[in-house]
């Protein structure tokens, strides 16, 4: 319920943002000096006062903002509506309190299509008039239209205390009418039913609100003002009272029958555990077979039985309404339901196949979920996969299916052959298999961990023809978002960068996927260079970077000639980054901590500590520059009392990160402290898994000094094999370590052997 009162404020509000703006100035507030104004921008006329006879510069002010509006005014009349706007800025700037002006630069504005601008005037304006609920219910509708519901809350709060408005006029019917819609659409339904519970009174006594028929006629004609839906709100509040009264008073009004009127009381008899009342009222619906409550007036019967402690009769109770109703869809999918429960199966499916033919869509949803659950019972994996499509098609209920993806992941045979089928129909597939089906399939392989499998399927998915007009397209299209992302990142993890690149440049070009084309773009960029195809990330991110000006895609152009030693391209890319975007602080980070690293990479350690001293300096508590710098400052044996606490810092901060621990346990070293070290270094190296040739070496020269030299030696030895594995293979590091072998009789076997 509360999804359907949003969407009717949402088009309601759409309408109304495109209509003409509010209506001129509202009449003056009770207690206000009045008096004749010859121009908006005129001074009330008074008595004289002799106080007011002599000249001042705040006059003169205001005839020049009278001269600028005056000159607005003129432009606007020879159409030129820019002209005009720009007059009556200088006309404010002159006066800034002048609220008629604001009201008109916004209706100009709005002329304009500049609707941004347009909210701006209006904020200003009742920034200087709080009262003037014209507006701030305009403004209400802007916000609303931008997904700012708190905003527009407010605003129509301030709207319905304004000290302008009546409280037994039709406008603030109006007011309280688009509060309760918001207060519904956000869950508040105890809000919502005092606000409803103005606009009910209005309705049933219109004198009293100077609510004329046309007005009243509107409320009741539109949906989300009718008495049955006020009705569901006092009902959803636990205000059964007013619930009953409205649900008559729509029966009365003819806004229901007799038999929806009983579905409705028997439901607010349940909320208030008055079960045999319930059944009552609700058989009066079902005497009639009547259809237009669906399969929701079925589940109020199951609540029913079951309050009356009846559940194991239900299926019974089903079937004689089938025999006394049988065209009836909505009560056959859900009979069919309940067989399934029980285990009837060859009863379910003939009853789920009649239903589905003559269906509404709520129960064809409910229709596809009990034949996916039947033929997954079934072990049918073909049908399977044809109705789990086709349920989660109907409304993208992700949610649902992850309840079934479950299921059939524990059945290990059913899995294969699902997969199996899936993988067939993506080969064999003409553009016939519909988008939703390829996103099961794609989604039982990400949850099975099956990543070969994840991305052909996801990529079948990308293939597909897509539509955006649908709120479960856009849920299912996000779905599709996250699971490239999220595969794409674990085949980098892998090392398996051209799969990922192929997913990534797959997504990027999708036409229904375009608002995540940078992002994409930028995760390519990635897959390219870890991929060692620095020539294709670069034109990756070149490619983002002309769809999106974002810093983060200026820096990886930078990051790509790091990632690549390409120093003399890196840096002063780096450099320009910091220049060009000083005001993106996480990115500038990212850039003093990477030209850093080539300084010292290039052995100008110095340089490197100074930008790190610069950074710690304007942020002392940062994590990252505490481990760095100290880092470096105990890889050179110096500060090391500073370089402990720094590294204690970051540790404190994140004390699971594995390169913190190494620094700590390098930096105890450093200072002599070797079995508190050895402690750092050994759980460094097996949160790397024993993977890291910097770390291991630390710690075979922590157990050297513990005069254990066998396990030091194993550890050089390890970390030597490493060393020579890696990409861009660490020179410095490999000769240590070949020197430490040496010195400890080892002998070194040259690379390969």
């Amino acid at each position: 319920m509360t999804r359907s009162f949003f969407a009717l404020l949402l088009l309601s509000s759409s309408v109304m943002a495109q209509s003409a703006p509010p209506p001129p100035p509202l009449p003056t507030v009770k207690g206000e000096k009045s008096g004749l104004q010859q121009q908006v921008t005129d001074d009330p006329a008074r008595p004289l006062d002799s106080k007011r006879l002599k000249t001042t510069k705040p006059g003169m002010v205001r005839s020049l903002s009278r001269a600028w509006y005056m000159t607005g005014r003129y432009r606007i009349a020879k159409g030129d509506f820019k002209g005009g706007l720009a007059a009556f800025e200088k006309a404010v700037k002159q006066d800034p309190k002048q609220v008629a002006i604001y009201r008109e630069m916004l209706q100009v504005a709005l002329r304009l299509n500049r609707v941004d601008d347009a909210v701006g005037y209006a904020q200003k304006a009742v920034s200087l008039n709080p009262d003037d609920y014209q507006l701030l219910r305009w403004l209400s509708r802007q916000m609303i239209r931008q997904q700012k519901l708190p905003e527009a809350i407010g605003l129509l709060e301030q709207a319905r205390r304004s000290k302008a408005i009546n409280h037994k006029s039709a406008i603030f019917v109006n007011v309280m009418r688009d509060l309760g819609l918001i207060y519904m659409g956000t869950g508040k339904a105890k809000a919502a039913s005092s606000c409803f519970e103005v606009v009910f009174a209005a309705l049933k006594n219109p004198g009293a609100y100077e609510l004329d028929d046309r007005s009243r006629r509107t409320l009741l004609a539109n949906p989300a003002t009718s008495y049955e839906r006020m009705g569901e709100v006092f009902l959803v509040a636990k205000r059964m009272d007013l619930a009953v009264e409205a649900f008559r008073a729509a029966a009365k009004q003819g806004q229901g029958n007799p038999a929806t009127l009983g579905f409705n009381i028997a439901r607010v008899y349940t909320e208030t555990e008055k079960y045999d009342e319930a059944l009552t009222e609700l058989q009066v619906y079902f005497d009639k077979k009547q259809t237009s409550k669906g399969r929701a007036a079925y589940e109020l019967l199951a609540r029913i039985f079951k309050g009356l402690k009846k559940s194991d009769q239900l299926t019974e109770q089903l079937e004689k309404l089938a025999a006394h109703d049988p065209d009836n869809s909505s009560l056959k999918i859900f009979l069919a339901d309940q067989y399934v429960a029980v285990e009837k199966y060859d009863k379910a499916q003939s009853l789920y196949e009649q239903g589905l033919a003559k269906a509404n869509p709520v129960d064809k949803e409910a229709g596809h979920w009990g034949l996916a659950v039947l033929h997954r019972r079934g072990g049918r994996a073909k049908e399977l996969l044809e109705f789990l499509g086709m349920a989660v098609d109907s409304r993208g209920d992700v949610k649902r299916l992850d309840v079934e993806l479950k299921a059939i992941a524990e059945q290990k045979e059913l899995q294969k052959d699902l997969l199996a089928e899936a993988s067939k129909q993506a080969a064999d597939d003409q553009g016939q298999a519909p988008f939703a089906r390829r996103l099961v399939a794609a989604r039982l392989a990400i949850q099975l961990e099956k990543k070969e499998s994840a991305a052909t399927l996801l990529g079948w998915a990308l293939l597909a023809e897509k539509g955006t007009r649908d709120v479960k397209d856009r849920v299912l299209l996000d779905q599709l978002r996250r699971h490239v992302e999220g595969l794409s990142r674990a085949l980098m993890v892998d090392e398996k960068y051209l799969p990922a690149a192929s997913l990534l440049r797959a997504a990027a070009d999708d036409r229904a996927l375009e608002v995540f084309k940078a992002q994409f773009l930028f995760q390519l960029s990635q897959a390219y260079e870890f991929g060692e195809k620095t020539a294709q990330a670069l034109a990756a991110i070149g490619e983002a970077r002309r769809t999106s000006n974002h810093p983060l895609l200026h820096y990886q152009e930078a990051w790509i000639h790091y990632h690549a030693r390409q120093w003399d391209k890196a840096v002063p890319l780096f450099e320009r980054v910091i220049k060009q975007f000083p005001e993106d602080k996480s990115v500038i980070r990212r850039c003093q901590f990477s030209l850093s690293n080539i300084y010292v990479e290039q052995g100008d350690i110095r340089k490197g500590e100074r930008v790190l001293e610069e950074v710690f300096a304007e942020d002392p508590e940062n994590p990252s520059v505490n481990n760095d710098l100290g880092y470096l400052y105990a890889d050179q044996g110096k500060k090391l009392e500073q370089a402990e606490k720094m590294i204690r810092k970051a540790l404190k901060a994140e004390p699971d990160n594995s390169a913190y621990q190494d620094s700590m346990g390098w930096v105890l070293y450093k200072r002599a402290k070797y079995e508190e070290a050895l402690t750092y270094l050994k759980k460094a190296s097996a949160d790397r898994e024993g993977e890291d040739p910097t770390i291991l070496e630390h710690l075979g020269d922590c157990l050297e000094k513990l005069d254990q030299k066998k396990m030091a030696v194993d550890n050089w030895k390890k970390a030597l094999e490493l060393a020579r594995k890696d990409k861009r293979p660490d020179k410095k590091l490999i000769g240590r370590l070949e020197q430490k072998l040496k010195d400890a009789g080892e002998p070194v076997k040259p690379p390969g052997k």
